[in-house]
């Protein structure tokens, strides 16, 4: 979570002062949950016998978070954030990033 947040550009210090409550509870684990979801895409992996969910799943990614398909993630075209009314203030990249 911590490594999430410094990303997204916040320091150790604001992660903990702003979300310490949150950051405590993770530290003793994900939340209890009963598994409830219908696995919808598990079914229609076996109804087409495929061997990979990644066959079958609606949005697939790759093993790096990105979605060939759209080619996202993507930088955002600067017309586009003047029309959005956005400023982007990122950190520079690191060494050997990839853009």
């Amino acid at each position: 979570m911590i490594k999430a947040f410094e990303i997204a550009g916040y320091t150790r210090e604001d992660v903990e002062a702003r979300f310490g409550a949150l950051l405590n509870a993770f530290r003793y684990g994900a939340p209890p949950h009963g598994g409830a979801a219908p696995g919808i895409d598990r079914i229609v992996m076996l109804l087409a016998d495929e061997p990979n969910i990644r066959e079958v799943i609606l949005f697939p990614l790759n093993q790096q978070g990105e979605d060939l398909l759209m080619g996202a993630p993507a930088p955002v075209p600067p017309e586009r954030l003047r029309e959005l009314s956005l400023k982007l203030d990122l950190p520079p990249p690191k060494e050997g990033a990839k853009l």
